[in-house]
């Protein structure tokens, strides 16, 4: 291949680059439909770029156009989300993070969904130790009891919410919430701290740390966590506090959901 088609490629790069950029630009500010003088503002490039990368949007249904109230997201981006989420597979998605996180911490990680007030494991990675903290080979477990089930639980509609915490609740040991209100307040507090724990609720010597994961709605879709031996909870309880949050902030933003986890008292961006 001759510099010429090499200088030619990079040069229609640059412009997909561009074009895309514009598209992303527009579609992060919201319920503000930008008009072109802040679009090209917003991303400091010429006036004209931008116009000429707004024309093949447009044309391409990328973009729509209101002469009053500016640009916004064209049908077409709504049919591409369309066809990625019928062949989206959050296992598959996921599992580059969970492998990460299993090779940060060296412990057992876990994925979890809700299922009508049960966290339901579709993906584990185990831990490398010789000690271990094996998941329930049922793949299943009470949502009110395990800290991703919390961290899924906390997050459900209302009615949903009050529908698990009227149920029985078995005393798995003696840590477990053995009634209603112990059950609220422990879901209050995942709210408030962005994450979940169990510490021993669901088996003698097993505790966990969970936090969700959001879609692009905001919405809680899964969790991700790690179960561990007590003793090594007690130890390490602070390391795997980050090291979870940061990976389900960075789950959900490459879903498109928020890119940074709010808590009580510090914020944890995928970055981080």
């Amino acid at each position: 291949m001759d510099q010429s088609t090499n200088s030619g490629e990079d040069r229609a790069g640059g412009q997909v680059d561009k074009a895309l950029d514009v598209l992303e630009w527009v579609a992060k500010q919201d319920d503000v439909n930008p008009k072109l003088t802040e679009i090209t503002a917003g991303l400091g490039l010429p006036k004209a770029t931008v116009h000429r990368m707004l024309l093949v949007l447009r044309q391409r249904g990328y973009v729509d156009q209101d002469e009053r109230s500016g640009y916004t997201l064209g049908l077409k981006c709504f049919e591409m989300g369309e066809h990625w989420s019928r062949r989206f597979n959050l296992r598959t998605f996921a599992r580059p993070f969970l492998e990460k996180l299993n090779a940060e911490l060296a412990e057992t990680v876990q994925l979890a969904i809700y299922d009508h007030g049960d966290a339901v494991y579709v993906d584990k990675i185990e831990s490398p130790k010789l000690v271990i903290a094996r998941p329930d080979p049922s793949r299943r477990a009470p949502a009110t009891v395990v800290a991703t089930g919390r961290a899924l639980l906390a997050f459900q509609p209302v009615g949903e919410l009050e529908t698990q915490l009227d149920r029985p609740m078995p005393k798995y040991t003696p840590f477990t919430p053995s009634n209603r209100d112990e059950a609220a307040a422990v879901l209050d507090e995942v709210r408030a701290n962005g994450y979940a724990v169990n510490e021993q609720t669901y088996r003698d010597g097993i505790c966990g740390l969970a936090a969700p994961i959001r879609d692009s709605t905001g919405g809680v879709i899964a969790s991700v966590g790690v179960i561990v031996p007590v003793y090594r909870f007690v130890e390490g309880r602070a390391e795997y506090r980050e090291a979870v949050t940061r990976t389900a902030v960075e789950i959900s933003a490459a879903l498109g959901g928020p890119s940074i986890l709010i808590t009580s008292t510090r914020r944890i961006s995928a970055d981080s």
